[in-house]
């Protein structure tokens, strides 16, 4: 059967040579860029430590593969950013410091993260991994286990175990100084170099790179019945992320376009009516969906970048975003004598910054007055 990560087989077969040579380590640390398959991959590989009837991928039929198709093996110990909705003790499970709502968002998106594991398991305003979460951890991982076979410890998002001064990654520390035989944790994370160097160094990192664009759009005509030029398009814009081309195969273009042009007019318009729509227009989606805003902003770096393609080469080189290229060139010629990697590196940085939850006006207003600057730069 074949293994549904996009474009990841190379490191898939190293893991399969690790289970063949019986040298399963105890902790692992998958990194690299948003939407190459770490989450997906260590989904699937404790998955396969744990089939009754494994050959070179899970089976996906017995009675273990069913349970992880639902995240609900006992097994499986997940743990993902929480919000602190409610105040708890340090005794109290998790799971205590979520509101009803919260709750039933975090059920529904554990059955989508069974049915499809690239979606990304994201609560609002979840800005920390509860040390609550590792305490449990601790507490259920040296017990003796319901079910054969291996005890799989799966962290998503595993910089934030860095927020509260790093005392959820202190207290992790333990774990991986002491692993209880038959368990194993594995890390995900696009930002390592934010975690402790003592949890990187007790880690086995594996790097996942973004996938070929071919392999995304080959896996978008397959699975999403698109054409091979609208495969294509989606593949070029996502860029190697394969939850973005997902996502984007299932939305409306002309709307994303239509959001594009709508944040870079506000964006550009140095007005203080323009900037009070862009500001407004952060704090509601940030609230509704950081990832959102995130790739919004991606989508403004790509803008930019294009519009240095066109300033540098005339547009020789081939544009991101090719379905405005038109467009592009309209406003590079409004802008000839603009400073794109000042605003590009501006746009990155704003990006960074709410990845690492800082004030959001504060971030968004810097991004307005940065590329005013860059655009009306004479350099």
């Amino acid at each position: 059967m074949k293994l549904d990560i996009v474009g990841q087989q190379e490191i898939w077969n190293r893991l399969l040579s690790v289970f063949d040579r019986n040298r399963i380590g105890n902790a692992y640390l998958f990194q690299g860029p948003a939407g190459s398959g770490k989450e997906a991959m260590a989904v699937r590989f404790a998955s396969f430590l744990n089939c009754q009837n494994p050959s070179d991928t899970p089976c996906f039929s017995c009675p273990s593969c069913s349970k992880f198709d639902s995240l609900q093996h006992p097994n499986l110990m997940l743990i993902v950013p929480f919000p602190r909705d409610k105040v708890i003790d340090k005794d109290d499970p998790p799971l205590k410091a979520l509101a009803t709502k919260t709750a039933e968002i975090l059920t529904e998106l554990m059955t989508k993260k069974g049915e499809d594991p690239y979606i990304k398991l994201e609560l609002p305003r979840a800005k920390t991994i509860l040390i609550n979460s590792i305490r449990e951890i601790k507490e259920k991982v040296y017990l003796k286990a319901v079910e054969s076979g291996q005890k799989m410890i799966l962290i998503f998002e595993a910089e934030k175990l860095m927020s509260q001064q790093g005392e959820s990654a202190n207290a992790l520390l333990k774990v991986l100084e002491e692993p209880p035989p038959d368990t194993t944790l594995i890390l995900c994370t696009e930002f390592p170099e934010r975690l402790f160097d003592t949890i990187r160094s007790r880690c086995q990192a594996i790097y996942f790179p973004a996938v070929m664009e071919s392999q995304v759009a080959l896996h978008l005509e397959e699975g999403f019945n698109l054409s091979r030029e609208d495969a294509m398009l989606i593949a070029h814009l996502s860029q190697g992320n394969v939850r973005m081309a997902r996502s984007l195969a299932d939305s409306d273009l002309g709307e994303i376009t239509s959001t594009l042009q709508s944040m870079l007019s506000w964006v550009v318009s140095g007005t203080e009516s323009g900037w009070r729509k862009f500001l407004a227009h952060g704090a509601v989606t940030y609230r509704s969906s950081p990832a959102e805003l995130a790739f919004q902003f991606k989508l403004l770096s790509y803008w930019f970048r294009d519009a240095l393609h066109a300033q540098k080469f005339n547009g020789g080189s081939r544009f991101i975003l090719s379905m405005m290229k038109d467009d592009i060139h309209k406003f590079n010629a409004r802008y000839a004598s603009a400073d794109y990697p000042r605003i590009i590196t501006a746009v990155e940085t704003c990006t960074d910054s709410l990845s690492r939850n800082f004030q959001l006006n504060l971030v968004l207003m810097d991004l307005l007055m940065e590329v005013r600057d860059g655009l009306n730069s004479r350099s």
